[in-house]
């Protein structure tokens, strides 16, 4: 059956959609050009979906079940299942838990969402097939925020992800699942995906390792984002020597992915995690200190680590980026437009030569249209938002925070030039109340501080690494290690010495 072409009253809503004026003798006119065009289309019928072989899964799997209450007491899991391919590799013996916004083939991806709940791929995401080849058992999909919207660990269609610390807490998102299943010893390893801290935050809150690679070293594949600029996937573990174990199986140039550079590192990313402290120089970011809603008590534990690092002999200097004091305020600025335009795009956005998933695009499209009062009031605000400043105000907002993005990248790197990393804290408090039972008024109201620190990395690339510190009152703390792009090993080695201290 061909494609429909649009009836006249389709061409004339289609045309005030674009704020055109048409007469009906233009819309007529327009309907026969639009249908003599459709043959075009037509033609692509005749190719079948394209599917990387890299990512293509031929043989049937088990799909999995959602785990009971009494076998998913912080609300980690979404589904449990069990996938296993190959015997020995790095990985052999490793249980890897995903993020439910990678695809695993013939297990449904919900993104936490009930706009999509019940889609199940038909492809891998490029980081579980890296997974598999090394021997790994991916053994379920973790909760995470409802599409990767949030950070706090709510909102999720499943409910809010629990702080294994103290339920009275959340586990920070939208990676939460990924990183309490890691705390509990429930997984070896998690995958998360980070757009704004979606990693390291959850790792902070819930006392993990948590990292996320520079962009592009890590292929992005078979996932959902929130804006192809600053999607990251990354490993949260218990300890550093895991995650980069983990990085060197999922690290490296993915052909399907145009978000990469034209030349990708690879390398065994724990090989020198031993090097000495008194080599590392450490630069600690004024800015990053200086938000008025910084908990003492997290500053104290931070700051307490770095003195440790100096007297152990690696050199500390006071390095300044006042930019980064907006870095929140031109994320922001960039995202509700960004999330927008990638809604727009079925998720997958256009224009980039990359792999699209055909089977994402069309479940998405479809749901979203039927069921998009089913988001949360959280993700409806910030598509209104984006919706509102594209069309009144012309996206010269978002060019503004473009152009500072750039800048911005700019002055991490002048400061990255003068030591091996930047300190900071990873978030300003600790983890989050319970707010599932808020008002919705109250939650929208909540602001986000604990990404203060980091989305701005999201934004500029520059890899960056949350690492426990001391605890207060016993919910965990993150310091936070940020380094040149394309040089993850000097983070997670400084990071190995930070763990040493706790």
């Amino acid at each position: 059956m061909g494609i429909r072409p649009p009836s006249i009253d389709e061409i004339m809503e289609l045309g005030r959609g674009l704020s055109l004026d048409l007469s009906k003798s233009e819309a007529e006119q327009f309907q026969r050009l639009i249908a003599d065009s459709l043959e075009t289309y037509e033609t692509l019928r005749t190719h079948g979906p394209q599917v990387p072989e890299t990512n293509r899964v031929e043989t049937g799997r088990r799909s999995g079940s959602r785990p009971s209450p009494g076998e998913n007491p912080n609300n980690a899991w979404i589904t449990r299942c069990e996938i296993s391919e190959k015997t020995g590799g790095t990985l052999s013996g490793w249980r890897i838990a995903i993020k439910d916004n990678a695809a695993v083939a013939g297990v449904e991806m919900t993104c936490a969402s009930r706009v999509v709940e019940g889609y199940t791929p038909d492809i891998d995401a490029t980081v579980v097939s890296r997974l598999l080849d090394e021997g790994a058992t991916i053994i379920g999909k973790t909760n995470m925020d409802d599409m990767a919207f949030t950070i706090r660990g709510y909102p999720s269609a499943f409910g809010p992800v629990y702080n294994p610390h103290d339920d009275d807490h959340l586990a920070g998102g939208s990676s939460g699942g990924s990183a309490v299943v890691v705390a509990t010893g429930e997984a070896d390893a998690a995958i998360g995906s980070d757009q704004g801290g979606s990693i390291r935050i959850p790792a902070a809150h819930c006392g993990v390792v948590g990292f996320k690679p520079t962009f592009g070293l890590v292929p992005y594949t078979g996932g959902v984002g929130l804006e192809t600029g600053i999607d990251h996937f990354g490993p949260m573990t218990e300890t550093v020597a895991d995650a980069a174990q983990v990085l060197t199986a999922i690290a490296g140039k993915d052909p399907n992915d145009a978000r990469q550079p034209p030349t990708v590192p690879s390398k065994e990313y724990g090989r020198h995690l031993d090097g000495e402290l008194t080599d590392l120089s450490i630069g600690v970011l004024s800015e990053g200190f200086a938000h008025e809603e910084l908990d003492g008590r997290v500053e104290e534990s931070v700051r307490g680590a770095l003195d440790e690092l100096s007297d152990a002999g690696a050199t500390l200097r006071e390095i300044s980026v006042p930019l980064h004091a907006d870095a929140a305020a031109i994320h922001f600025a960039c995202i509700a437009e960004g999330v927008y335009a990638s809604v727009q795009g079925e998720g997958l956005g256009h224009h980039h030569r990359s792999w699209y998933d055909e089977g994402w695009a069309d479940a998405f499209g479809k749901s979203r249209r039927l069921h998009a009062d089913e988001f949360p009031p959280e993700v409806k605000n910030i598509l209104l938002l984006g919706k509102f400043m594209s069309e009144s105000h012309h996206s010269t907002y978002y060019t503004r925070a473009m152009n500072l993005r750039s800048r911005l990248e700019r002055k991490y790197n002048e400061a990255l030039s003068d030591c091996d990393v930047l300190a900071m804290p990873t978030t300003l408090q600790t983890a989050p109340q319970d707010v599932s039972e808020w008002d919705r008024e109250r939650r929208l109201h909540e602001p986000l501080v604990n990404l203060a620190n980091t989305c701005a990395f999201n934004r500029t690339g520059h890899p960056a690494l949350s690492v426990p510190v001391v605890p207060v009152d016993d919910l965990p703390v993150g310091l936070m290690l940020v380094g040149n792009h394309f040089d993850d090993e000097t983070v997670l080695e400084a990071g190995t010495h930070v763990e040493g201290l706790v």
